[in-house]
């Protein structure tokens, strides 16, 4: 029985065995990983971050996977957890574009080139090599991608690998998750200290003129005869049309004063296009609002039937997109979008203009929450049981533990200075604030811890969608750059 045990997690028996020993290796890493991120210390959680640890852990102690598999399991699990993200903040992104994107990028575009700029100064500095420092910047901001990007640079130009590029990013990942959450944590105890007043005009929140007709229908509400409701646009054929087109004023005397979609509070406008369930608010007679149910379905039970077509088209197209180089005059090598800046951008698309073509991309939160976590869970473990082997002994005998230092700076100091700029000049909420600092340094994990500090709110989620896009352009074509202009 201790042999056969110990086959399972050694993977050493047969074929079957070897299958058994991957799932239950992966299980149990993101089992830990999970019960420990319940666990706070002085009211704090790492949250699902510690799935990462956990799997630092695993693969020290000889507990690992096939390196094919990790990577596998590596970018799908990352796909999943992109793509469910840009499936929540799509229809919101656009409109907070128009509410200040260009500024939270901005801003973002502030972190990335701090970034580069310290790593480069750092090189100098200390002598380390730029392929340890690209690696160490790609680590500090858990960007894959880029490391990714800079590795192939670094074979495609000199015919052979180095593998101090993926050592430095194996090093400084871990505090390059802990350094973000942190800086989060010290942001909103010191730069947060009075409440914030102002109003958020930069994401989710954002504030648009309202119609005169819907004033005028909300101010009937004080008459007994009329009442206020939300009813669910439960039926698919209702997905992309014009809210004009019903004639729900004109033929049932009922007014749509407001639309809810994916947590986002829009304007109800004669030109809107109605989205497979959104909530909209009717105001009217209980005759009128009773008609309008029946035309606009109010089921939330078709709700819960999934929509797995569009998704996993999304993916492949999100896919291909992300592999199509893209040459940049001046640059030897082309650059690419990525298996996560990819299916970020579709599914992005997708959920925003999806319902103008007939395409039903909505989701319930409890399913899109789940793909989301279950991609997150599998990213992270997957990440520590790769760079675990040679974790500790990088650290302790190869200098590494400098690296971390250098990591660190790396990943606080941009932090930190956006962070201020933010709150003190473009007077960002807390959680929108966090949201683009993790987007601008592609940190997932970051982006599930701030998502945790206030479930009620998408304003996180939301200024990550709105930078990330941009910001992994720019993170892999930096990360290139530094490859073939600096070694």
């Amino acid at each position: 029985m201790v042999e056969f045990f110990r086959s399972i997690f050694e993977g050493t028996s047969s074929w079957s065995g070897g299958v058994a020993h991957s799932i239950v290796i992966l299980a149990l890493v993101i089992a830990f990983g999970k019960m420990l991120g319940k666990v706070k210390v002085a009211g704090v959680s790492f949250g699902v971050t510690w799935v990462l640890f956990v799997g630092i852990v695993f693969s020290h102690f000889g507990m690992s996977l096939d390196p094919n598999l990790i990577g596998f399991m590596k970018e799908f699990g990352l796909i999943l957890f992109v793509y469910s993200i840009g499936l929540q903040v799509g229809p919101g992104f656009f409109a907070s574009l128009k509410s200040g994107g260009i500024g939270l990028n901005m801003l973002a575009m502030l972190v990335i080139v701090l970034g580069v700029a310290i790593t480069l100064g750092l090189h100098y500095l200390t002598g380390v090599p730029v392929t340890t420092m690209t690696g160490i910047m790609s680590g500090a901001v858990t960007n894959t991608p880029g490391l990714g990007a800079a590795q192939q640079a670094y074979s495609d130009t000199f015919g052979v690998s180095d593998p101090s590029i993926a050592l430095g990013y194996a090093v400084a990942y871990p505090l390059g998750v802990i350094g973000c959450i942190l800086s989060f944590m010290f942001m909103k105890a010191v730069f947060y200290r009075k409440p914030f007043s102002r109003p958020d005009r930069h994401a989710a929140s954002h504030q648009e003129e309202v119609d005169p007709k819907v004033l005028e229908a909300e101010s009937h509400l004080s008459d007994k005869k009329f009442i206020s409701r939300r009813i669910i646009i439960s039926k698919r054929s209702l997905n992309g049309v014009v809210l004009g087109k019903l004639g729900l004023e004109t033929v049932m005397g009922a007014t749509v004063t407001r639309i809810r979609r994916a947590g986002i509070e829009l304007r109800a406008t004669p030109q809107i296009r109605l989205q497979y369930g959104d909530q909209v608010t009717v105001v009217g007679s209980e005759q009128s609002i009773a008609a309008v149910e029946k035309v606009l379905g109010n089921s939330r039970k078709r709700l819960d039937e999934p929509n797995l077509v569009p998704v996993f088209i999304g993916i492949a197209l999100g896919c291909l997109l992300g592999s199509i180089p893209i040459n940049i005059p001046g640059i030897p090598q082309p650059i690419k979008l990525g298996l996560a800046g990819g299916p970020l951008v579709v599914s992005l698309l997708m959920s925003h203009f999806g319902p103008q073509f007939k395409v039903i991309t909505y989701t319930t939160a409890s399913a899109n929450l789940m793909v989301r976590e279950i991609g997150i869970s599998i990213f992270l473990a997957a990440v520590g049981l790769e760079a675990g082997t040679g974790f500790v002994d990088t650290i302790v005998h190869k200098g590494g533990y400098i690296w971390i230092a250098y990591g660190a700076i790396i990943t606080v100091v941009p932090m930190l200075i956006a962070g201020l700029v933010g709150r003190f000049v473009m007077k960002v909420d807390y959680n929108t604030l966090a949201g683009v600092l993790s987007g601008s340094s592609t940190n997932p994990p970051a982006l599930a811890f701030a998502s945790e500090q206030d479930k009620d709110s998408d304003a996180a989620a939301v200024g990550y969608a709105t930078v990330y896009p941009l910001s992994m352009f720019f993170r892999v074509l930096f990360a290139q750059l530094m490859i073939l202009l600096f070694v």
